[in-house]
């Protein structure tokens, strides 16, 4: 039902009931991730989409439904937010740009990252490995 991590192409958190889909051919991305972005990657998305559950929680207890689409790098998904929920949003923005960039990801290359997860191939069994190794 919520969106997986709820990251977006462009920029970070989407904070949604779907994620758009996005494909690439296989042999395209075959080789474009290191061991190591892979774990920074599974870091940083786990510790991001924890997040976005929790303000997702707050948004909608705040206004007591399901909070729409807000995407950060689209400033309209926040101009016509109630002042609370675009606080909350703008917070959950900056808090994601930084949990990404404390797991040495640039923006861009997270969400490079990301459209990769999203096809649940390779990459993603091998976060999905990651987190497995991460939980021991």
């Amino acid at each position: 039902m919520l969106a997986g991590i709820g990251l977006i192409s462009g920029f970070i958190p989407d904070i949604s009931l779907k994620s758009p889909s996005i494909s690439f051919a296989t042999n395209a991305y075959a080789q474009e991730f290191t061991p190591e972005e892979t774990e920074n990657y599974a870091k940083a998305g786990y510790e991001v989409e924890l997040l976005r559950r929790e303000v997702y929680q707050e948004i909608k207890s705040l206004i007591d439904e399901p909070p729409p689409n807000i995407v950060c790098d689209r400033q309209e998904t926040l101009e016509n937010l109630n002042p609370n929920v675009r606080e909350i949003a703008n917070r959950y923005c900056n808090q994601s740009q930084q949990i990404v960039r404390e797991n040495n990801l640039s923006i861009n290359r997270f969400n490079e990252l990301k459209s990769y997860y999203d096809l649940r191939d390779d990459f993603y069994k091998q976060v999905q490995n990651t987190l497995l190794k991460l939980q021991n």
